[in-house]
């Protein structure tokens, strides 16, 4: 079998860096040739001004003796000491000195200004024109005076009889006075800057280099992911959960709004769908083709039976159902004018009833995303439901507010912002590839492709979690968004590297304990209630990456998550346990359910401004940056578990994990 390899090699050719480099040159060496033309200048002039006063011309060739001169003609020797003593108040001195000296040459204060800031211009004007000075005209002014005296009325009616074009003339003495040389030379410098200042920008050159080999022999097998032992030099610190540390960000005055129409249409990405898919990494032809019941996962949420059927069958109840829709008109309620979400809600409503804002400002994409999320829970879409322009509203902010860009020859769309990083990334691909999933809207595909492409470029390419920034050493909170993403791209029909999903497990397994029943921060833990909540990320992570029912590291775990029971002081801990629990099913769910489905419906505000939402004081992981926004959308879906994913585990479920 013949194997033809075409390799396509684009590379920006390497001959702008050299012109660039001349350029710079040419305009340095144009720089530095006005000043030393510039420099001359001054000192000629400087020449002539001391010649006119009776000085030595050449001391304007030295440096420290020529201000002594200027000191001398301005009648201030004693200044000098000012000068040697207090040198910081140097120039405001020589500003004195060069009115002084202007005055000198009978010219006025704004002359001696001049002569202080562009030397260059008023000291050759002062010595190559007709100013005298003043030493030189009182001898010839007291030569002249007694005759003046004698002449009487008849003088002073010649003077005033001067002719006009006498006036004329006298006005524009400073022409006069500037020798063509001089005149010459500011023509060629302005010149000389007007040439420098041009840039002519040096076109890119793309060379294409396509080369073929041909052969009978297979190559040898590419390994796609591979982790490194970390350097011995490097520090490991075992975090807790709730410590995140988030900076508190500027306070947000106002989001700006965008013009809306009925039905809103999107922002177009400046990508298309055509050049994303053919810059994709090639990946296996089982994520490719998907059956159809991997979009079936979300279908409990449309179907208004199905929903109905799954609510009762696993613990829900009216109560709990009305408390959701009461949720939903609180968040609807908040949302700004722009179509996003700010935890900091008053700034929306503007009631200081409606209380306890969080105090991340800057969180938009993370807020947005995260008050979208209960809406797709309950099977509201851009198409579909009684909040449908809500969701549209607030999908057309998500698109219009993405960064394109392109990492690793891969187009992505970077959604992490000051204060949520890739906790705001993951949650805004969790929107898009979900919505994506439930209604097909090719709006959204190119957005949800991008998301889900820098997920996958910021991968710690070593450990092979997730963790705030781009490539940094993971953590099980941020890694558990982030595979919860690739799991809705999956189930979305939308390409997932199974590179990518290797690495999450290998990042799993290294921090996970007791055969895989506990799981700790950044590394394993050694009991179940160190960290409670990383204990049930992991699990529910492990469900979606195909660990079974029987696992043992899952029936060690749920009997610990079943152990710890509901804690009222961590929703985060308990949305992830409710999830696992319902997921796993039988008597452990049962009675978890029942204790946490009354305590929030008892618990959720029924009267006022924040009728329909939560505040339970603060309960762990982000509250605090969070708010009631944050603490209203995880309580909505919580009690949204019940019918928000199709049970992993059921006989009649496709029990479909990611290829490997």
């Amino acid at each position: 079998m013949t194997l033809f390899q075409n390799c396509f090699i684009f590379a920006q050719s390497d001959a702008a860096i050299p012109s660039a480099a001349g350029a710079a040159l040419l305009v340095f060496a144009v720089i530095g040739l006005l000043g030393l033309l510039l420099g001359l200048v001054a000192i000629a002039g400087l020449w002539k001004v001391f010649v006119k006063a009776g000085k030595p011309g050449w001391a304007a060739l030295v440096p420290v003796y020529n201000a002594v001169v200027l000191l001398e003609i301005a009648q201030r020797p004693l200044w000098w000491l000012v000068l040697l003593l207090i040198p910081v108040v140097g120039p405001v001195v020589m500003i004195l000195v060069a009115i002084d000296v202007a005055k000198a040459f009978n010219k006025g204060a704004g002359f001696g200004v001049g002569m202080a800031f562009l030397p260059f211009v008023f000291y050759p004007l002062l010595g190559f024109g007709a100013a005298t000075h003043a030493d030189a005209l009182e001898p010839e002014m007291l030569a002249s005076e007694t005759p003046q005296k004698t002449r009487g009325t008849a003088a002073t009616s010649q003077e005033f009889s001067e002719p006009d074009d006498a006036n004329f003339q006298r006005k524009f003495v400073l022409f006069q006075a500037v020798p063509a040389w001089m005149v010459s030379m500011l023509v060629h410098v302005l010149l000389l800057l007007s040439l420098a200042l041009m840039t002519i920008e040096v076109p890119e050159q793309v060379i294409n280099v396509l080369s073929a080999a041909a052969g009978t022999e297979e190559g040898p097998e590419i390994e796609e992911y591979t982790i490194e032992p970390p350097s011995e030099d490097m520090e490991e610190t075992e975090e807790e959960v709730s410590e995140e540390v988030v900076d508190t960000p500027e306070p947000m005055e106002e989001m700006e709004p965008i013009d809306m129409e009925t039905p809103l249409e999107m922002v177009s990405m400046p990508v298309s769908l055509v050049d994303m898919a053919s810059q994709m990494a090639p990946v296996a032809d089982s994520l490719q083709t998907l059956s159809a019941k991997s979009t079936s996962e979300l279908g409990s949420r449309s179907s208004a039976e199905v929903k109905k059927q799954m609510l009762r069958k696993y613990g829900g109840t009216d109560s709990s159902e009305a408390a959701v829709r009461m949720a939903l008109e609180w968040l609807e309620k908040h949302q700004a004018v722009n179509g996003g979400w700010t935890f900091n809600h008053q700034l929306v409503c503007r009631d200081p009833q409606c209380n306890h804002s969080g105090t991340l400002d800057t969180g938009v994409n993370g807020a947005t995303a995260l008050a979208l999320l209960p809406f797709l829970g309950a099977g509201q879409t851009q198409f579909d439901g009684e909040h449908k322009q809500t969701v549209q509203r607030g999908l057309a902010f998500l698109v219009a507010n993405g960064k394109p860009g392109n990492k690793g020859g891969l187009p992505v769309v970077d959604y992490t912002e000051k204060g949520g990083s890739m906790y705001s990334h993951g949650l805004a691909a969790i929107v898009l590839c979900e919505a994506y999933a439930m209604t097909e809207d090719p709006r959204l595909a190119v957005a949800a492709q991008g998301a889900l492409n820098f997920i996958m470029y910021a991968q710690d390419p070593r450990g092979g979690g997730w963790r705030y920034s781009p490539r940094q050493a993971g953590d099980t909170s941020a890694t558990g968004w982030q595979i919860m993403a690739l799991k809705s791209g999956y189930m979305g029909h939308l390409t997932v590297s199974p590179a990518s999903i290797r690495g999450s497990s290998l990042f799993l397994d290294s921090v996970q304990s007791d055969y895989g029943s506990l799981y700790g921060y950044t590394e394993p833990s050694a009991r179940a209630g160190g960290h409670r909540a990383c204990n049930a990320v992991g699990l529910l992570c492990r469900m979606y990456l195909g660990w079974g029912k029987d696992h043992p590291g899952i029936q060690k775990g749920v009997a610990n998550l079943a152990k710890t029971g509901v804690v009222k002081s961590d929703i985060y801990y308990d949305y992830y346990a409710a999830q696992v629990l319902r997921q796993h099913g039988g008597p452990e769910w049962d009675k978890f359910n029942t204790v946490l489905r009354d305590w929030l419906v008892a618990e959720q505000s029924d009267s006022g401004p924040t009728r329909g939402s939560w505040y339970l004081g603060n309960v762990g992981h982000g509250t605090e940056h969070g708010g009631r926004l944050y603490t209203t959308s995880m309580a909505t879906m919580i009690l949204e578990v019940y019918y928000r994913h199709m049970p992993l585990y059921s006989d009649s479920a496709a029990e479909e994990e990611f290829p490997l």
